[in-house]
């Protein structure tokens, strides 16, 4: 368990009768249904074009107020996930509510407990996931009040996926990728059936890109936009949707990680509608026609040489949301 100082030492203030005790928020993880990619830029950024779709992978984040002695420090404890997942400021829960207690001058800790479901380091946003859960959960705690466009900027500053992961459904993401139109609402039921198939091995964010500046961006086309029929597949029928699936990055994983290829191969030879890479990678998405055909697919690719696991999910599901609190 980390404990990190929220803000500098002062008063504490004092604690707010009927106020919330713990609150409990999910984030989603999610897929790239379209990933555009242009050349690095001066700040050293890509400027990128972008559909995510948020899945029904969850972390939950649970925010509990402290004990006046503890003075404003924010603690984490993580279930789930592999051993040694770091529990300080190089975690993006305890980053994003440490930048959420300075922005706006809240002197109150927190403890933070992280139930993990999203595969780590699997182009699937599972740490954006834990700091948008982690946003929501604190400015109920801390009773801010921030709407949804103000933690949306807090959560830009964290990572280009925080915003999405607040925003769920299917969203459009500009500029880093980190600026959020949605175009369609999540739900429970889950329009959009995936496999998840998880690689035996990571792969480095930071690596794919710099493959994309070796080979791939002097010779990409400039950097595009879905076309409104795209946008209308994307968020349409499996069949439709499988048509449109774009990733720039995945010719460079696959150079990286020739195997992904075997995994692409087989997710096809097995019946998928479509097969893409998630974002960056290692993890490779599957479309499925529907929830029973998603079961099957599973099942089968379990056994393929190159999947680690497969995990049946749906989509697009809702963003980062509130689903307890307790009070005083």
């Amino acid at each position: 368990m980390s404990h990190l100082r929220a803000v500098p030492s002062g008063p504490t203030p004092p604690s707010r009768s009927g106020s919330a005790t713990s609150v409990r928020v999910e984030a989603p993880g999610k897929v790239n249904l379209f990933l555009s990619c242009g050349a690095r830029g001066a700040d050293g950024y890509h400027p990128l074009t972008t559909v995510f779709q948020a899945v029904r992978l969850i972390e939950t984040v649970t925010a509990r107020r402290q004990a006046v002695a503890a003075r404003g420090r924010v603690t984490l404890t993580i279930e789930g996930g592999p051993p040694g997942l770091p529990v300080d400021e190089r975690n993006l829960a305890v980053r994003a509510a440490l930048l959420l207690a300075r922005t706006t001058g809240v002197r109150e800790g927190v403890d933070l407990l992280l139930r993990k479901r999203v595969p780590v380091a699997g182009g699937m946003a599972g740490g954006s996931a834990d700091a948008a859960a982690a946003l929501v959960a604190c400015n109920e705690l801390w009773e801010l009040g921030l709407g949804a466009e103000q933690l949306q900027a807090i959560g830009r500053s964290l990572g280009a996926d925080v915003p999405a992961c607040l925003a769920g459904g299917i969203a459009l993401g500009t500029g880093r990728g980190d600026h959020m139109s949605v175009l369609r609402e999540g739900d429970e039921e889950g329009h959009h059936h995936w496999v998840m198939l998880l690689s035996r091995e990571g792969l480095s964010t930071p690596e794919v890109f710099r493959e994309f500046d070796r080979l791939d961006a002097a010779g990409a086309p400039a950097l595009a936009e879905p076309t409104p029929e795209e946008v209308a597949a994307l968020c349409g029928e499996p069949e439709e949707m499988g048509h449109c699936l774009v990733n720039d990055l995945q010719a460079p994983a696959l150079r990286l990680r020739p195997e992904l290829a075997e995994t692409i191969g087989a997710a096809k030879d097995a019946g998928a509608l479509a097969v893409t890479l998630s974002g960056s990678g290692p993890t490779v998405a599957a479309l499925a026609p529907d929830a029973e055909h998603a079961q099957a697919l599973a099942a089968t690719l379990s056994d393929a040489p190159t999947v680690a696991r497969a995990i049946p999910t749906h989509g697009p599901a809702y963003g980062a949301r509130i689903e307890s609190t307790e009070a005083i």
